[in-house]
């Protein structure tokens, strides 16, 4: 669907159809695109595993440490190019009990560290040639929703419920045509109904940290 479509199924929902509008059209886009971000956030519902500049990384000889695209969320699985058994996820903590000296050792990487650093993963060893590291991950979306000819990023059956949020941010605007505390609530509910409660920060860490690479992807 594009946003073009969806923002005019929006309106309709919310008898603002008529100009002027109570919402701008840049409005209800940047609406659009913190319900895209949110649903994709809340119900880890991008799954990436072929896209270049999130899902690889090129290693350099004698460099340990990683930066991590910002839109990453968590790391599902990840491999050394050429290899053919997957890294194995170990917390800091673990390596240091059971593998002392592990920061010093260099060879072909075969466990990746995702506690190392904010936004960074510690391959251990250190690769002592170049390379590529594989990963499949859960992202948010890749482009800022802006134009009424983007497409949304989510699987067509999540798409019409991102009016929800769309409806709670509206509502939320604190104006006398647009602010109603009681239709904003109804709308978060529904919203929350199909992508789930948020988070808190400390519990997404951890789970980003702590999960990565698990069976179950996660405790959510």
């Amino acid at each position: 669907m594009k946003v073009g479509e969806l923002l005019e199924l929006w309106r309709r929902e919310v008898d603002d159809v008529a100009q002027p509008f109570l919402w701008s059209d840049d409005e209800a886009r940047e609406y659009l695109d913190d319900a895209q971000i949110e649903a994709a956030r809340r119900g880890r519902l991008l799954i990436d595993s072929t896209t270049t500049a999130i899902c690889q990384i090129t290693l350099a000889a004698g460099t340990a440490a990683y930066a991590l695209d910002p839109r990453v969320v968590r790391i599902n699985r990840a491999k050394i190019t050429g290899e053919t058994t997957p890294l194995r996820f170990c917390m800091m903590r673990d390596l240091d009990r059971t593998a002392p000296g592990w920061e010093d050792w260099s060879e072909t990487p075969r466990i990746i560290v995702p506690d190392y650093e904010t936004n960074k993963v510690r391959l251990v060893g250190t690769p002592d040639a170049i390379g590529t590291l594989d990963m499949t991950v859960v992202r948010l979306p890749l482009l800022t929703l802006n134009d009424d000819e983007d497409s949304i990023e989510l699987r067509a059956e999540h798409q019409r419920n991102l009016r929800h949020w769309m409806s709670y941010r509206a509502f939320s605007k604190r104006d006398s045509e647009t602010y109603n505390d009681q239709k904003a609530t109804e709308c978060l509910a529904m919203f929350e109904r199909e992508f789930g409660k948020p988070q808190p920060a400390y519990d997404e860490l951890w789970a980003q940290q702590y999960y990565s690479g698990d069976d179950y992807l996660g405790r959510y």
